[in-house]
Order: structure tokens, then sequence, then C-alpha cells
């Protein structure tokens, strides 16, 4: 028996070539993964930083894309920190802060969902405060994420679906050598509506 991963409430074994997912209701020693750039460090949510998160989740340019409609206050901010949180301690995946080095402000997230150990796969989301846009700020986080990803998590792909209208989302995957697999009709339902869905894919070849 063999040890692959052990995130949040989750632990992936290797047995006799198979792969097991066991889920754990607690793990008080688990730490978050704490990742750092040039310019970044990539940290757990916490709920102080729900002010620099609504600052930008409350612009419709952001949340354009976004499966969530524009947030009104910031206790909305504090909602999706909890949530992104609760997903950890779930064991499904990861969403770190993007905070500057330089003056300790959160210009964003990213991070994994939809993490399926025993497919070594999961979904990448990010997005970015629009005062940072045009940066590489993104480019920078996500490679760092990447890393850790095909490291530590044990994954062999990355997913990314995006808008098919979102054509700065994908010019930051294709930079990242992110593949185009197509568009899958009606894939998400969002704010009322049937909306499509371009898969990206990266293999760790």
């Amino acid at each position: 028996m063999k040890l692959i991963s052990l995130w949040g409430s989750k632990a992936v074994l290797y047995v006799h070539n198979k792969i097991f997912v066991v889920f754990f209701s607690k793990i008080n020693s688990m730490i978050y993964p704490v990742l750092e750039t040039e310019r970044l460090l990539l940290r757990q949510l916490t709920i102080d930083d729900a002010e620099d998160l609504f600052e930008y989740f409350s612009l419709d340019e952001v949340m354009e894309y976004y499966d969530l409609e524009t947030f009104k206050t910031q206790e909305d901010a504090q909602k999706i920190i909890r949530h992104f949180n609760n997903e950890f301690e779930k064991g499904k995946g990861f969403r770190w802060a993007l905070e500057l080095k330089s003056d300790k402000k959160v210009i964003g997230t990213c991070g994994y969902h939809n993490w399926y150990p025993e497919h070594f796969r999961a979904e990448i989301g990010y997005e970015l405060n629009p005062k940072f846009w045009r940066n590489s700020y993104m480019k920078e986080a996500i490679l760092s994420i990447l890393t850790f990803g095909f490291e530590s998590m044990k994954l062999h792909r990355v997913d990314a679906f995006i808008d098919p209208s979102n054509i700065s989302s994908e010019k930051l995957l294709n930079s990242l050598n992110f593949k185009d697999e197509g568009t899958l009709r009606d894939y998400f339902f969002e704010k009322g509506r049937f909306v499509d869905a371009k898969i990206f894919g990266l293999i760790n070849e």
C-alpha cells in the first residue's frame, strides 16, 4: 500500500495496482499549501479578504463569464470565501488567494475544483481584479499551481472550461500550452440560460 496524496478530508491510496479514495471526517493537522512566485503569495483565503474580493466581484465585467450574479454586499464575498474553504476541507480542491507581496492586497484567486484523484485530473478556475489585468499576474500564479498539481497532487490532466467569447481567457490558456479540445453546446446552465463551453486540456507529459 502506498499513500499517493493527502488533502483536506481525502486520502488517495495505491494498493495492488488500484487507486482507492478514502475520506475522513476531519484532519486536524492539515496545513493549507502556500505557494510563492516572484510577485505573489498564494495562500488560503480568510474572511479578512472579503473587502478585496468584493472590490472586483462587484463588477459586471468580472462576473460576465462567472456562474454567479454580481456581488451586492461584502457578505456575498464572505460566502464565497467560506465555500472555497469548505471545498478544501471536503478534499475537493484548493482555491488560493493571490496576494501581492508588495502591499499584501488580494488581487484575485485561482485553484482546482472537480478534483478526481482516482482519475488523476482536476479542473482549474481563476479570476482577477481588472485593475491588474494585462500584467501577467494570472499566468504567473497558474504556472505555480500547475507545478503543484503535477508534482504534489499527482495530476496527469488539468481541464479548463471557458465561455467561447472569453477571448482573454483563451489567450491565457494558450500561453500556458493548454489545447483547445472543442466546444460543448449548452453544457452549463447559468443565470437562467444554457451556455456553451469551450474545453481546454493540459496533459502532464
